[in-house]
């Protein structure tokens, strides 16, 4: 699966972690210093860095200093439960995200999955930033066939990651989006294209779509040629601007067909946090499967009105 380098002074949590990792055929090194890190990511860049935030470790500094030196390498902090403050601590340190204990096996693998999963298609979709004169190679992430096991497995991952997003964004109280993109009118357009240039089309469609999104966000193939982007600790107006980069950046996709493509949001948006509301408060009801329906009924009025359109769920309809 992927190398990943376990920093944890605490030998019974790293050995927890490690056949949590292990586990699901990952490959394990285990430091107990930053020091050790360091050294052992300067030999071998791992695939994702795994290290204990603060305490005898201190994994920020660790973060620091692998940014300090170029090294481009993912980092997942852990922090003890009683950190109020783990996302914001690790964004200052320069992390790509943080963890707040106790930590469940489920919580472990989709993140770190997450990382790799982000790293790879950002390697594999970089030959495009190189300019239209230069060669592109279609991101390997998207390999719409066959679409009962590449695509499936991809929405699967999205499915495990949302549902831990929704319970976090019911928690701490932020908010988060779906984005459903579907390309105007492809399975008619595309009929005369060759299938290595079909698969090609939306390789591409998903390599714009990775790098046109942040780092924390997350794009994968839906179904034939409908993706979905999931957007944590984005609100209603936010959604929109991204929705509307993204239908302007797919128009340039070179090989596409249908040269337009629509997009329905759904936005999830608890009430903001009171000082005095305890976390977990009872708040806005959001669920998986419910941003996921409005996404597409979303979908639908875009290209009911047309296409190359973006409908966000709840908004006025398109002016005439």
């Amino acid at each position: 699966m992927a190398f990943v380098l376990l920093a944890e002074p605490a030998a019974s949590v790293a050995g927890v972690l490690r056949r949590y990792l292990e586990g699901a055929g990952h490959e394990v090194t285990s430091v107990a210093s930053a020091e050790e890190a360091l050294r052992a990511a300067r030999e071998r860049p791992p695939a994702v860095v795994l290290a204990a935030g603060t305490g005898a470790l201190d994994g920020e500094a660790l973060c620091r200093s692998l940014r300090a030196q170029a090294l481009p390498v993912p980092v997942l902090l852990m922090y003890s439960p009683d950190e109020e403050h783990a996302e914001e601590r690790a964004a200052q340190a320069g992390a790509e995200g943080g963890l707040v204990g106790p930590l469940k096996r489920a919580t472990v693998l989709t993140c770190v999955s997450l990382l790799v999963q982000r790293d790879e298609a950002r390697r594999a979709s970089a030959p495009a930033a190189r300019g239209p004169s230069q060669p592109q190679t279609p991101v390997p992430v998207a390999k719409p066939e066959p679409a009962a096991t590449s695509t499936s497995a991809d929405f699967e991952f999205l499915k495990r990651l949302m549902l831990m997003e929704v319970k976090r964004s019911r928690r701490y109280r932020y908010p988060i989006a779906l984005l459903m993109v579907e390309l105007d009118r492809f399975a008619e357009r595309s009929s005369a294209l060759v299938p290595a240039a079909r698969k090609g089309a939306l390789a591409e469609v998903l390599g714009v779509l990775v790098e046109g999104v942040r780092d924390i966000d997350v794009a994968v193939p839906f179904a034939d040629s409908r993706f979905v982007v999931f957007l944590p600790h984005t609100p209603r107006s936010g959604a929109r601007i991204v929705a509307e980069r993204l239908r302007e950046k797919l128009k340039s996709v070179a090989g596409l067909p249908t040269g337009t493509a629509s997009v329905g949001v759904a936005v999830s948006e608890p009430p903001a946090a009171r000082k005095d509301a305890a976390p977990g408060a009872p708040g806005q009801a959001v669920s998986f499967g419910g941003l996921l329906k409005d996404a597409g009924d979303a979908l639908r009025r875009a290209q009911a009105a047309g296409g190359d359109w973006v409908e966000v769920a709840s908004d006025a309809s398109r002016p005439g």
